[in-house]
């Protein structure tokens, strides 16, 4: 009798016939299924030993478990004691997840665990202790024989330090870029190459963090390997744009704008608008430095186009809802915001909001930063409404966001108190209730490179000069 079924089985596989209905689930989903439901049933006792056999399970099945595990508001405190693991998150963050969009999606479910939502820095202070062990032995161990495995461990906290800086953990993400430095000076030729774009990274996180002397510490560096002569190693292609981002960026932050104009000249000058997505990415980068530098000299109208240029490059390569479109919409709103446009200014950090709450989640730095921005701008359009309810609603929103995720951030938190302060004072009569009307980003068609650098250049002729004698 099993022979027979071996042989109808046989038979119908190799003739296309389906044993199964279409949309039955696979092993691999039953098995799923059954372990989640097993942690569900077992006490707490016994759900940390089942949690425990996570740490064997290859990427491909370990996703799909914590992804069964975001169904379930009673397994949110496991979840997050998962992903706050660095070996188990690491193991899905290097690549071998099927998709970032389920590890986010995780994490945002995480964050929603009473009580803790912070799950991105908890994760970040674990990665760092796992980072200081790993020196210690390091040090102590031949590293002639361990090169690549440093390296990868460099590689690897370079993108993990990137991926906090862009969740808003800008700290945390400066803290194990810090620790990043510790591992390439362990490698004896590290190459120039490395070291330019882990300090590019570094100073990024750093002014992030508003750490402006270690900001400045690393400027030095930075600025000491951009200036080396090009020796033999020439041929290996510099992060230069990259490295003149920062320092202009560096420079902005502490408003020093002469030397910020001279290295966003310099970034504008060496941005290639080629195909690759990362050379894009450079160049949205660098139509918002640009863009910042117009507004701080009061030159409006070319800030508002170049920044405009920026949203509209960042919505065609990355996408409507992407990290990256919501970074370049948050700086529009900036822009729009220090143009006196409060209404348009307000649609922009509306939308970076939407997006922001889609990719990281409600329960993030950004939207504390976002709702901040709200509740000035309502307040600011309060003055010809009469309402500073909604503005006041914002306030709250981002301090009480403020003492969840960042109870030891003083400034921050001074900061919203103050606009909370002014809301309930009300309306300012000294202050001009005027807004500027400037033309939308869809206003503008999309200009090549080539032909926003003759638009910048040729609006000053100061810029001209610098521009022409740095990409000569």
């Amino acid at each position: 009798m099993i022979s027979e079924l071996f042989q109808t089985m046989h038979k119908a596989r190799f003739s296309g016939i389906r044993i199964v209905p279409e949309n039955s689930p696979s092993l691999q989903q039953s098995c799923v299924r059954a372990f989640v439901e097993s942690v569900r049933k077992a006490k707490k006792g016994d759900s940390e030993g089942w949690l425990r056999q996570l740490q064997f399970l290859p990427a491909p099945l370990l996703t799909p478990i914590l992804d069964r595990m975001c169904r379930y508001p009673e397994l949110r405190d496991m979840l997050r004691d998962e992903l706050t693991d660095p070996v188990l998150f690491m193991k899905l963050f290097n690549g071998y997840a099927l998709d970032y969009d389920t590890l986010e999606k995780c994490l945002r479910e995480a964050a929603r665990s009473v009580g803790r939502p912070a799950v991105l820095r908890d994760l970040a202070y674990n990665y760092c202790d796992m980072l200081r062990t790993e020196l210690m032995r390091l040090r102590k161990a031949e590293t002639q024989s361990k090169q690549s495995r440093i390296r990868a461990r460099v590689l690897e906290s370079l993108r993990f330090g990137d991926y906090l800086y862009e969740a808003g953990w800008c700290r945390c993400g400066a803290e194990v870029l810090t620790l990043t430095q510790e591992l390439i000076a362990l490698l004896p030729a590290p190459g120039r190459p490395l070291q330019m774009e882990s300090l590019a990274r570094l100073l990024r996180a750093q002014i992030g963090a508003c750490l402006t002397s270690r900001a400045a510490a690393t400027v030095q560096r930075l600025v000491a390997l951009v200036e080396m002569p090009v020796g033999e190693s020439g041929a290996v292609p510099l992060p230069l744009v990259k490295a003149y981002l920062q320092l202009g960026s560096y420079y902005y932050h502490v408003q020093d704008y002469e030397r910020c104009h001279q290295w966003a000249l310099r970034a504008l000058a060496s941005a290639a608008d080629g195909g690759d997505a990362p050379a894009k990415g450079d160049v949205i980068d660098v139509l918002q430095l640009i863009a910042l530098f117009c507004i701080a000299k009061e030159r409006h109208d070319l800030g508002n186009m170049l920044i405009s240029q920026a949203v509209q490059r960042a919505r065609t390569v990355y996408g409507s809802l992407h990290r990256k479109y919501a970074d370049v919409l948050q700086q529009y709103g900036f822009v729009l915001l220090r143009m006196n446009a409060i209404l348009p200014a307000i649609t922009a950090f509306t939308e970076c909001l939407d997006v922001t709450g889609r990719v990281y989640g409600l329960l993030s730095p950004h939207a504390v930063v976002l709702e901040g921005y709200l509740a000035h701008c309502l307040y600011l359009r309060s003055h010809t409404t009469g309402r500073f309810d909604m503005a006041l609603r914002h306030a709250e929103t981002a301090l009480d966001l403020v003492r969840q995720l960042m109870p030891t951030s003083r400034c921050v938190r001074r900061q919203l108190e103050h606009t909370r302060d002014m809301i309930l004072r009300g309306p300012d009569d000294r202050r001009d209730t005027k807004e500027s009307q400037p033309s939308r980003e869809r206003d503008f068609h999309a200009f090549s490179l080539r032909e926003i650098k003759e638009k910048f250049f040729e609006l000053d002729s100061s810029f001209e000069r610098d521009g022409l004698a740095c990409s000569g």
